[in-house]
């Protein structure tokens, strides 16, 4: 088994640590701030706790294999918590549109309740898109090992993948396309925007993001979505994994150095 360091003790880097603990390396976290989690920070106030970075779950299939094959059961850990309402949209004209917390004709019914026209069709027609650019990445670029140049090489003669990929349009052109309506428009602009991008600049695919959301189902952790940092950095720390706060690291060294 390997002694192996990991940089950086955010929700990537536990993941990592604990899945090689779990095989039985010696593993290491060296991380920069005084605490885990990365983004998943929180403040409280008059009694209230509030996440500073994200604060909604999606995929939580993800980390139940993680909790799964490094011990116990994620929710032994955590309470996950479903959502009849997501999202509550306000827009400039008043209008107010409650986003259901799962199903994609569930969320294009209260899209028509709330915009009407064709708003609800196109919403569908949006989301058969974006389920499609799903089904083309999931399994090449999250569910499989990409082993450099070849790997990149072998996707880039799938014509028709690229195609509905649409890698030279953006979030915006890909909404304008769909959607006549405005603030349709702008409810997939946030899709961007909430990660600090420009819709006119930001990839179509990003699209992904609404489908997975309305496709697999949006959900709240109990005590803030830092909980779910909590415990993956209890689960990390009891299969043996070593923490060190407040260090820089200054060089990667790849290469064994021996003495002269």
């Amino acid at each position: 088994m390997a002694n192996i360091i990991v940089i950086g003790a955010g929700m990537g880097g536990m993941a990592c640590a604990a899945r090689l603990a779990s095989k039985g390396h010696s593993v290491q976290v060296l991380e920069h701030n005084e605490t885990w989690g990365g983004k998943l920070g929180s403040v409280e106030h008059g009694g209230y706790k509030f996440d500073t970075g994200p604060s909604l779950l999606t995929l939580p299939a993800v980390y139940r294999d993680l909790f799964l094959k490094t011990g116990a059961a994620l929710e032994d850990s955590i309470e996950i918590v479903d959502l009849e309402t997501a999202f509550r949209y306000q827009f400039a004209d008043g209008t107010t549109l409650k986003m259901p917390g799962t199903g994609i004709g569930r969320c294009a019914e209260a899209i028509g309740d709330s915009l009407g026209g064709k708003s609800a069709d196109q919403w569908r027609a949006f989301m058969r898109r974006a389920a499609q650019m799903w089904s083309v990445t999931r399994k090449p670029f999250l569910e499989s090992e990409l082993h450099g140049l070849k790997s990149l090489l072998a996707l880039s003669w799938r014509l028709n993948d690229i195609k509905t990929i649409a890698p030279t349009k953006t979030l915006r052109d890909m909404a304008n396309h769909y959607l006549d309506d405005p603030r349709l428009i702008t409810l997939v602009d946030r899709y961007a925007t909430y990660t600090g991008s420009d819709p006119r600049q930001a990839p179509a695919a990003l699209a992904t993001v609404p489908y997975i959301e309305q496709m697999f189902g949006a959900y709240h952790v109990s005590g803030g979505l830092r909980e779910l940092g909590r415990a993956l950095f209890e689960r990390a720390t009891t299969i043996g994994v070593k923490f060190e706060f407040g260090c820089t690291v200054a060089n990667i060294a790849t290469e064994p150095k021996y003495p002269e």
